[in-house]
């Protein structure tokens, strides 16, 4: 697996960026890779225009689940429905995360999983735990796990997963 470092180049730039609506549903993305250093990949564009979207860099912020915390009561306070997706070592945070705050949380959809057992997770809340794209090793497989969140193969299981759950 990458590993991203808190003093790289992609540790600089906003904590998070934010995209898309100003109200409504909300995405919140947990990336460990920290992408998105001032504006969120524009594979993510066609979502941006059906929510807002919380990009949360956890290399580029100190107080990273803060950052991410913030977000998620800035949401509840705007009473606005949110999805978190993470990828690799991001996910059993987000997960986490996303039973602090399951009033508002309604899935959380997740990338190459460190953990390959999410079942049961959150069994006991209303919170969907879904697998919306892997890698696949291989000799073909040009992209080391995990996805990077940007990854066309990632927008389509989130897009996917979404239209699943309306």
């Amino acid at each position: 697996m990458r590993e991203f470092d808190r003093n790289g180049p992609r540790a600089e730039g906003a904590p998070v960026v934010w995209a898309g609506q100003d109200d409504g549903p909300a995405l919140v993305v947990v990336d460990p890779a920290g992408t998105a250093k001032h504006d969120v990949p524009p594979t993510w564009g066609r979502l941006a225009e059906h929510f807002q979207v919380a990009w949360c860099r956890t290399p580029a912020g100190e107080n990273s689940l803060e950052d991410i915390e913030d977000v998620l009561e800035t949401l509840t306070e705007r009473q606005a429905p949110a999805n978190l997706v993470a990828s690799g070592e991001a996910c059993p945070a987000a997960i986490a995360i996303a039973r602090q705050f399951a009033d508002i949380v309604s899935s959380v959809l997740l990338v190459d999983p460190v953990d390959e057992d999410t079942s049961g997770t959150l069994a006991d809340t209303d919170i969907e735990v879904l697998v919306v794209a892997r890698s696949h090793p291989g000799p073909d497989d040009r992209v080391e796990a995990p996805l990077p969140l940007g990854h066309p193969e990632v927008v389509e299981g989130v897009a996917a997963a979404l239209a699943g759950m309306r």
